[in-house]
C-alpha cells in the first residue's frame, strides 16, 4: 500500500496537467510542497491503533491506510457532524464518513447506521469495508480507494489529499514531476500574500453602494479536513465559497475568493438583533453583500481548537481588518451560527471567542479594556465597577456584554476603573468607547493614571453622540506595570455617564 500511494501522486499529476478548465493550478506540486511542511501525524492512541489493526486484518485493508485516513479527515476525533455546506452530509466519527457512503460502508460491516455514527469500532470497521470494496471496484487499486473515498472530484484536491494521507503514514508523496509539467505557480494570494491562491469560480461582484463595503469577518468550520474543504468550495458544482480556508495546524492558508469580490458562504439576511443592535440599517440586506468569510478545518463537536490553527487565523483577521478598516470587536467578527442561527452553529461552543478576539487585537498593536469582566485577559486588562453603577445593553453598539451607567452627581467620588498592565515603559495612545444618546453626559470625565498614581490628564468627552466608535483620549507615555483610566460621574446632575470600553494602542 505505502509505495502505491506514491505511485498515484504521479499518476494524479498527469492527470491534473491535463484539466486546464480547472479552477486550480494545473500541476499540484506546489501545493504538495507546501503540505510536506506539516509535521508528521504522530502515531495513533492506542485505543485507536488496536481498532486500526483489528479492522485492517478483518477487511484486508492496511492499518497504516486506515490510520492515515482517519488522521487527515478528523486527526483522529470521535466527529459528530453538522452541515456547513448544502449537498454536503453531515461526517461522522473518526474516519470522516458521510452520506452514502456511511450507509454503504455500514452495510459492508454489518453494523446500523447508527453504529457507524456513533461507535469508533464500528465507525473504523466501515470505512475499512468502504475502503476494500472500493479497491475491489478499482481491480486492486487502493490509491484509487483512497482517492474515491475522500469524495473530491478536482483532481487537484484528490492529489493533495493522498499526499497528506502518505504523510500521515510516514511515505515519501511525490516522484519527480514529468517533463510536459510546467514550473509551480508561485504567484502570491492577491490580499494574503503568505496564502496559497486558489481562486474559486463561485463569486460574484459586491454591491456598489454602501452595503457592499467589506464590514465584518464572519468565522466557520468547515465540518471536514482542509483539503475536501477548499476542493469542495473551488468545485463549481458546489456553489458556494469562502474567501479563505485555514488549515488543521495553522501551517496553510488558501484564498479562494478576492476579499472586494462576494464570496457565497452564508446563506442568510442580515437581522442586527443577532448581533447586538448593530446597523440596524442593514436589515434584510443578504449577509454575503459586506463580510468576508473564513472557514477553518475541523468540526463543531471538536473539543479545542488547535492553538497553532487560532494564531493563524487571528493573523489572517488581523490583516483582512487593517486592510478593509474593519472594527476589531464583537459586532464585527461574528460566527456564521450567530447570524444565521435556524440552521448553522459553527464555530461551535468551543471556539475560544474571548481570547481568540483579544489575540486579532495584540496582533495589530491594540489591547481593549471591557467594563464587563468576562470579556477581558485579566493577564493584562481588569476592570473595577462601583456598587452605584447599574448594568445594561439596551443602547445598541455596545463593546462585549454591556455597558454600565450611573447617573452625574457633584460630589459623586466614584468611578469605573479600566486597568491595563504596560510590561515595559513606552508611548500608548488611549480610546475610549460608550453608548449614545440625548441623555448622556456633555462632558464625561476619563482620568488618565500612571502606575505610580500620578494623574496625568483628565479629559472631557460628550457622550451625547458618538456612540459604538473609538473616540482618542489623547497620547502619553506610561510607566511599566498597571496603568488605569477611570470614567468619573462627578458632574452636575441630569445626566447619565455610560462605561463601555477603553483601548489601548502602541
Amino acid at each position: 500500500m505505502d509505495t502505491s500511494v506514491t505511485r498515484v501522486l504521479c499518476a494524479v499529476v498527469f492527470v491534473v496537467a491535463a484539466c486546464h478548465q480547472s479552477p486550480v493550478q494545473p500541476c499540484p506540486t506546489a501545493g504538495l510542497a507546501r503540505i510536506a511542511s506539516n509535521p508528521q501525524a504522530p502515531g495513533p492512541v492506542p485505543q485507536f491503533d488496536s481498532i486500526f489493526r483489528a479492522a485492517g486484518a478483518e477487511f484486508h485493508v492496511s492499518p497504516s491506510l486506515l490510520a492515515g485516513v482517519g488522521w487527515v479527515e478528523t486527526r483522529w476525533q470521535m466527529v459528530r457532524g453538522a452541515e456547513e455546506f448544502p449537498g454536503r452530509p453531515a461526517t461522522f466519527g473518526v474516519m470522516g464518513l458521510r452520506g452514502e457512503a456511511l450507509e454503504r460502508g455500514a452495510g459492508l460491516a454489518g453494523v446500523t447506521i447508527e453504529a457507524a455514527r456513533q461507535d469508533p469500532v464500528a465507525n473504523i470497521r466501515a470505512a475499512a469495508a468502504l475502503l476494500a470494496a472500493y479497491a475491489a471496484d478499482a481491480g486492486g487499486d487502493w490509491d484509487a480507494a483512497a482517492a474515491r473515498f475522500s469524495g473530491i472530484d478536482l483532481a487537484a484536491g484528490r492529489a493533495a489529499y493522498l499526499a497528506a494521507v502518505a504523510q500521515a503514514q510516514g511515505v515519501a508523496r511525490s516522484a519527480p514531476a514529468p517533463t510536459a509539467c510546467p514550473p509551480p505557480d508561485t504567484t502570491a494570494a492577491p490580499d494574503f500574500p503568505s496564502a496559497v491562491w486558489r481562486p474559486s469560480p463561485n463569486f460574484d461582484q459586491r454591491a456598489a453602494d454602501s452595503t457592499g463595503v467589506p464590514h465584518m469577518i464572519i468565522i466557520h468550520t468547515c465540518e471536514s479536513n482542509y483539503v475536501s474543504c477548499w476542493s469542495w468550495l473551488d468545485n463549481p458544482a458546489s456553489q458556494v465559497s469562502a474567501h479563505y480556508v485555514v488549515n488543521e495546524d495553522g501551517s496553510e492558508i488558501s484564498q479562494l475568493v478576492r476579499e472586494p469580490n462576494r464570496a457565497w458562504h452564508i446563506a442568510a439576511l442580515y437581522d442586527c438583533t443577532l448581533n447586538r443592535g448593530h446597523e440596524c440599517w442593514r436589515n434584510g440586506v443578504q449577509s454575503n453583500h459586506f463580510t468576508v468569510g473564513i472557514e477553518h478545518a475541523g468540526f463543531v463537536s471538536q473539543d479545542s481548537f488547535p492553538r497553532a490553527q487560532l494564531d493563524r487565523s487571528a493573523a489572517l483577521v488581523c490583516d483582512v481588518t487593517r486592510d478593509r478598516a474593519i472594527p476589531r470587536d464583537w459586532q464585527h467578527i461574528v460566527g456564521h451560527g450567530q447570524l444565521q442561527p435556524a440552521d448553522r452553529t459553527d464555530p461551535g461552543p468551543h471556539w475560544p471567542w474571548i481570547a481568540y478576539v483579544h489575540r486579532v487585537q495584540a496582533l495589530c498593536g491594540e489591547l481593549v479594556v471591557d467594563d464587563s469582566a468576562q470579556f477581558n485577559d485579566s493577564v493584562v486588562a481588569r476592570t473595577q465597577v462601583p456598587a452605584g453603577w447599574q448594568a445594561a445593553d439596551t443602547a445598541p453598539d455596545y463593546f462585549g456584554g454591556g455597558y454600565h451607567w450611573a447617573s452625574t452627581n457633584p460630589s459623586a467620588t466614584d468611578g469605573v476603573e479600566f486597568s491595563f498592565s504596560v510590561a515595559a515603559a513606552g508611548t500608548r495612545t488611549l480610546d475610549a468607547r460608550w453608548t449614545s444618546g440625548t441623555n448622556r453626559a456633555p462632558q464625561a470625565a476619563y482620568a488618565v493614571i500612571s502606575s505610580a498614581g500620578d494623574t496625568l490628564q483628565i479629559v472631557s468627552l460628550d457622550q451625547r453622540t458618538g456612540g459604538g466608535s473609538w473616540h482618542t483620549l489623547g497620547t502619553w507615555t506610561f510607566p511599566a506595570g498597571w496603568n488605569r483610566v477611570v470614567l468619573l460621574r462627578r458632574a452636575p446632575a441630569g445626566a447619565v455617564v455610560v462605561a463601555d470600553a477603553v483601548r489601548v494602542r502602541q
